[in-house]
């Protein structure tokens, strides 16, 4: 049995499910949003081996069974409270956060094979810790400032030599560069609400990485924007990498403890490679679509062969 964490509404989800069915594997999805309703869980966590069980629609899947898990994407957990009133609201509250150890406690003991495992998914949600761990073991990364303080945003940027760009901590926006009209009192201000990460601008080529466990395909992507996932017309042209940036890349994999991963480098227009992020749970049908890589194959075969 292999799980698929996502639902047949997220195309990469529903592209590796069937993929995997036409190969004649037992696949179900893990939707959380059936959680804990209609995905009733239940495991034994005082025995030395993993005991327990899912039910699918309204199939029974033993854990042991499960051979590998594909992470894709987890709608979180969501409980309706019953009114508006604090008890109701707090007994919500309080379902969610026991489903939710619930959940995490028994992916962190699943022995099987994680395409990627909750702590990868994890430290991508830290990704200036991400960062550090690449920087701290050799890897070049840009220089990253993380902060609220408008002195130290203005501070970076003379340093920098006006060179910045700018992006959420977290992600799930596209990154901007920054520029001295984005000095204004009301910007500056609103700086003080949320911390913004702030990076050199490396002036190059955007290249993305794919790596299924020792597999490289790269490609480097010509955008006309900063970000490149703001031009859907953005040419894919397939490269060799060096051999070192090669072993920087399955360095990554282990420092980050990745089985698959979207690795994404800007190239400068002096030849120098920086790491910008490695990405546990990367999209890959537009690329694999552009460049010809075979990495539908590549990740089935993976979750096929499991641990």
């Amino acid at each position: 049995m292999i799980l698929v964490i996502g639902s047949s509404e997220e195309y990469h989800s529903r592209h590796v499910y069937e993929l995997l069915k036409s190969k004649g594997e037992n696949v179900c999805y893990f939707d959380s949003r059936t959680i804990p309703e209609r995905l009733p869980i239940t495991w034994v966590a005082s025995d030395n081996t993993i005991k327990g069980s899912l039910k699918i629609d309204g199939q029974k899947i033993n854990l042991k069974d499960i051979k590998s898990v594909y992470w894709r994407w987890h709608y979180g957990i969501d409980i309706t409270p019953a009114d508006k009133t604090y008890n109701s609201r707090y007994i919500a509250h309080m379902i969610i956060r026991e489903t939710i150890s619930a959940i995490d406690s028994l992916f962190s003991v699943m022995d099987c094979l994680w395409v990627n495992s909750l702590d990868a998914i994890e430290m991508h949600k830290k990704k200036t810790y991400q960062l550090y761990v690449m920087a701290k073991n050799g890897i070049r990364v840009p220089k990253s400032l993380i902060t609220n303080d408008r002195d130290e945003v203005m501070s970076f940027f003379d340093e920098n030599n006006g060179q910045l760009i700018y992006k959420p901590v977290r992600g799930g926006a596209s990154t901007e560069k920054l520029k001295t009209s984005d000095f204004t009192e009301e910007r500056l201000n609103s700086l003080k609400i949320s911390p913004v990460q702030f990076q050199e601008f490396i002036d190059g080529v955007d290249i993305r990485v794919y790596v299924i466990k020792d597999k490289i395909f790269a490609a480097e992507i010509h955008a006309k924007t900063i970000d490149f996932r703001d031009d859907r017309d953005a040419k894919i042209v397939p490269i060799e990498l060096p051999e070192n940036i090669k072993d920087d890349c399955l360095k990554i994999m282990k420092l980050l403890n990745l089985n698959f991963s979207g690795i994404d480098i800007r190239c400068s227009h002096t030849g120098e490679y920086v790491f910008i992020e490695a990405n546990p749970s990367p999209m890959f049908a537009f690329f694999e679509n552009k460049s010809g890589y075979p990495i539908s194959e590549g990740l089935a075969e993976l979750l096929i062969k499991g641990k």
